[in-house]
């Protein structure tokens, strides 16, 4: 009956890891989706594959870091500021070398080999670019273990995490070989465009993350516990 019952708990976690994965997979529209779709275009499956697995590594970083304790680190006001002034910088420096590229240094890039790390390692950093990553983490971390017993069956709080990058990760799959598909319907002058759409995209998401670091810095300089881990004070 015992074993039942445990057996019952798993099924649940991973059920309902996989509800959160679609959920978040489908509404997800930051950096690394317009990355994903744009290298999967580019530079064909293998090489979004790739990036898609960097992107599954760096969650499932943040998500270990967050299960194993550091989520109040990841929340703390001086971690907050100082994570989002880089990601700003980041993200704004992909965006605008994205759009100002010119086309024959478009396509001298284009035809250079693509080293095998290279997408991966792109996955990795742009997915870790985005300062709501850690607090998305530490949100999943805190919604999952509302109601859970760790007592009763341990880990089953990481089981779930992992059906949720699990779930997340085939979703972006799936986006690569739909991107490969289109690829292979376009041209290098619309692979131009595209690229250059998507370094505006980068930028804007570079503007919100710099205002995100400036209601920071604003809450920084009218707060003087802020740098002492406190936080804003009502």
């Amino acid at each position: 009956m015992q074993s039942n019952l445990q057996a019952m708990i798993w099924l649940l976690a991973i059920l309902k890891g996989i509800g959160y994965g679609l959920f978040l997979g489908l509404v997800s529209f930051g950096p690394t989706f317009f990355q994903l779709i744009q290298v999967g275009i580019q530079g064909g499956k293998s090489a979004g594959l790739r990036m898609a697995i960097g992107i599954f590594l760096s969650d499932l970083t943040v998500a270990l870091a967050c299960f194993f304790g550091l989520a109040r680190i990841f929340t703390a006001p001086w971690f907050q500021l100082g994570f989002s002034a880089f990601a700003t910088l980041g993200i704004l420096f992909l965006g605008v070398k994205g759009f100002i590229q010119r086309y024959k240094n478009f396509l001298t890039s284009m035809n250079k080999p693509i080293k095998p790390n290279t997408n991966l390692l792109h996955g990795f950093i742009v997915n870790l670019l985005n300062p709501f990553v850690l607090l998305l983490w530490v949100g999943i971390l805190g919604a999952l273990s509302v109601g859970q017993n760790p007592n009763e069956v341990p880990y089953a709080i990481l089981v779930e995490m992992l059906s949720i990058l699990m779930t997340v990760f085939f979703l972006d799959m799936g986006k690569v070989y739909l991107s490969d598909w289109i690829g292979k319907k376009l041209n290098y002058r619309i692979y131009y465009f595209i690229n250059r759409y998507v370094g505006l995209i980068l930028i804007a998401i570079g503007i919100y993350y710099a205002y995100h670091f400036a209601t920071l810095l604003i809450d920084a300089i009218g707060d003087t516990g802020f740098f002492q881990g406190k936080g804003p004070q009502p």
